[in-house]
């Protein structure tokens, strides 16, 4: 029979990749560094995880080793946006590919298999039968807000994005805040590999959830809480394929229909909303300091 309770908490464990890989976005993209990496640095991370749980006998060193992953690929995407003034989704596109190759290869010179992992046995421990990472990106969402609209760093972030020649003309070191919130993006996006699927890195298991994560960051326009509420919006649809069986008007609904409903959605939610967010002003926008 169909369990509501544990539809409930299934579905905020599948959404939190996708509402990390949000925040991540938002991060960057809030410094006005447009990020479809996302997508690289969580497959990355995921691979990282598992090799760091496994080397170390720990989960704790696990998500330190995904944060690490998905950090280096941010930096690497800060020096080709930032310093060298590489179109952001050039930049992105690049970083995409790199992390599907480099996986594969480490994942070969490590592990001695090139599509997938040993299983891990050390995975972050289970509140009421899910992830406990599952629990804090709601936390974090607001934690964001208050950062961006209280803080001395979130403002200065902010204006960033905005008008990046307003704010070097009054000192703030423009650079060094964009490379802050690409590396912050980084951060979440460690968090969201390592609450994917800690047990086994498998070749390209993300399977869109970075472009997921940008469509609920534009869906939410760009706001922490609301792109976290539109990732569960997403988590949600791909909980239903696990429960379509339970549930009597999905049982006849062919199941590669039901897959693809979370993507779908997406695509709908970016054509009828993509016109009415407001992303920051010189999002994307090449900043060169002195220069208006």
């Amino acid at each position: 029979m169909f369990n509501i309770w544990y539809f409930l908490l299934r579905g905020l464990q599948t959404s939190a990749p996708v509402a990390y890989g949000a925040l991540a976005g938002v991060y960057s993209e809030t410094g006005g560094i447009v990020n479809i990496a996302i997508e690289g640095m969580m497959l990355t991370g995921t691979f990282f995880f598992v090799w760091g749980a496994i080397a170390f006998k720990s989960w704790i060193m696990g998500v330190l080793f995904a944060i690490l992953g998905a950090v280096l690929l941010s930096i690497l995407h800060g020096i080709a946006t930032i310093t060298f003034k590489v179109n952001h989704v050039v930049s992105g596109t690049a970083i995409n590919l790199l992390a599907m190759g480099l996986t594969r290869f480490m994942s070969m010179q490590i592990f001695g298999m090139e599509t997938q992992t040993p299983v891990n046995s050390y995975i972050p421990p289970r509140l009421f039968g899910i992830n406990i990472l599952a629990y804090f990106y709601i936390a974090l969402a607001l934690l964001t807000i208050w950062i961006f609209r209280r803080t001395r760093f979130g403002l200065r972030l902010r204006s960033c994005g905005e008008n990046p020649w307003g704010a070097d003309s009054l000192g703030v070191n423009v650079y060094a805040y964009k490379y802050a919130g690409v590396i912050l993006s980084g951060v979440l996006a460690g968090l969201a590999a390592s609450s994917l699927y800690p047990n086994q890195w498998i070749a390209e298991m993300t399977a869109g959830r970075g472009y997921l994560s940008l469509a609920a960051m534009i869906f939410g326009n760009y706001n922490p809480l609301n792109a976290v509420l539109a990732a569960m919006l997403f988590g949600y649809a791909e909980t239903l394929r696990y429960f379509s069986a339970q549930i009597p008007f999905l049982v006849n609904v062919p199941s590669t229909l039901i897959q693809s409903f979370p993507y779908v959605l997406a695509l709908v939610v970016l054509a009828g909303f993509l016109g009415k967010t407001r992303p920051p002003k010189a999002d994307g926008v090449i900043f060169e300091k002195g220069e208006d």
